[in-house]
């Protein structure tokens, strides 16, 4: 049997996150058809490393699972990106502790969203969280050097090409290459 997962309250920042066009919340197990459906698109899922092909239902449902798992644990930090305007599920963004100083974001939306400014908004709100809430110094991302679309919504949120790295990816059971990007927190906006 499983142990109840901690609450959300003891999480040192209040979700749901907000933006002028997003909601960012909790996974609940009611996402996984849309996750499933916008996730298991190739045009989508052929830019990430984690998106296994084909996707399905069920694999939404143990993905949203262990993600919410994560979220109690405060090791990764998974959210539905929600635009205000509809309520639509438009994609999901995360931001993983690599140490005590370092954070990684992870973002994807959904085809018939993008281009709408959703990662680039969801982006930002990650980034400050992370230094804000969680007193990062750093916060990486990495993509395929061809995946424009991406490495845009990075130099839109302050984050600068640091190098080249391989990565192994489950998903696809092979490795990558991929550009690294990062934004250090700045000595003036430190909390005091």
């Amino acid at each position: 049997m499983r142990s109840p997962r901690p609450s959300v309250r003891q999480l040192p920042f209040r979700p749901p996150l907000r933006s002028a066009q997003l909601i960012l919340r909790p996974l609940e197990r009611a996402d996984a058809p849309k996750v499933a459906q916008l996730a298991g698109d190739w045009e989508v899922a052929r830019w990430t490393s984690d998106i296994p092909h084909p996707y399905d239902a069920s694999m939404a449902r143990d993905f949203i699972a262990w993600a919410q798992d994560e979220l109690a644990g405060q090791r990764r930090f998974f959210f539905a990106m929600v635009a205000r305007a509809s309520g639509d599920l438009v994609g999901i963004i995360s931001l993983t502790r690599n140490g005590p100083e370092e954070g990684e974001i992870g973002y994807w939306v959904g085809l018939p969203y993008q281009g709408q400014g959703f990662a680039r908004e969801a982006a930002g709100v990650m980034i400050a969280m992370g230094f804000e809430a969680l007193s990062l110094r750093r916060v990486v991302a990495a993509c395929r050097p061809d995946n424009e679309r991406s490495w845009r919504v990075m130099e839109h949120c302050g984050m600068r090409y640091v190098e080249d790295v391989q990565r192994w990816s489950m998903a696809r059971r092979q490795t990558f290459r991929l550009s690294l990007y990062a934004i250090e927190q700045s000595v003036e906006s430190e909390p005091r």
